[in-house]
């Protein structure tokens, strides 16, 4: 919501201020609620990646976001809009999935520079079966030729062996929360699932 409102600093409207009232009301119900990680049992980096086709209504580019879990706790994550307008939900979902890699790459670094060497491919948790089928099968890119060159880093990370995507369902996608509005229910329950607590930790 943040990264939408800041598009609107220079011609706010009313419905931009009651968003901004949300937020600040959101903000103050969650004031005591804290990341509590246990770092004594470090286990297998995991990533969620999704993407909200043309979510943005002024110019219909879409939203990437990732969440990185280790040790049942939420350690990075990212909602951005994609720099291009993608034509299909799969192109969306193909281009997070690029951004993803980026920064499992950069995480797979710092863990290794810390001592605990991720060994096994990194995995990506996506609710997108056919971005997964241009990811694992390189002779579906004859269909995909119009996706600009470096968002196929995805398909060479896979080759390599340096990641696995496999598919999520969409109702166990917890990057809802950084590209979707959702319900109070949902909300609740991904956060809680993303090692959120209350402050007792």
């Amino acid at each position: 919501m943040v990264g939408i409102l800041s598009q609107h600093t220079t011609t706010p409207g009313k419905t931009h201020v009651n968003a901004l009232n949300r937020a600040f009301q959101y903000l103050q119900a969650t004031v005591h609620h804290t990341l509590c990680f246990d770092g004594n049992e470090l286990r297998e980096l995991t990533g969620f990646v999704d993407a909200d086709w043309a979510a943005n209504i002024n110019d219909r580019h879409s939203i990437s976001g990732y969440i990185f879990m280790l040790s049942s706790c939420m350690i990075s994550w990212s909602s951005k809009k994609q720099g291009s307008v993608a034509l299909s939900s799969t192109e969306a979902e193909y281009i997070a999935g690029t951004h993803t890699v980026k920064e499992a790459i950069w995480l797979h670094t710092l863990l290794s520079e810390l001592g605990e060497l991720q060994d096994a491919p990194t995995t990506l948790l996506t609710d997108n079966q056919s971005a997964i089928a241009i990811t694992k099968n390189p002779a579906y890119h004859t269909r995909t030729k119009h996706i600009k060159v470096q968002h196929h880093f995805l398909w060479e990370k896979y080759m390599s062996r340096e990641l696995n995507l496999e598919y999520i369902p969409i109702g166990n996608q917890v990057t809802d929360v950084l590209t979707k509005g959702l319900t109070c229910e949902k909300h609740e329950h991904f956060i809680s699932g993303m090692g959120i607590h209350w402050r007792t930790c």
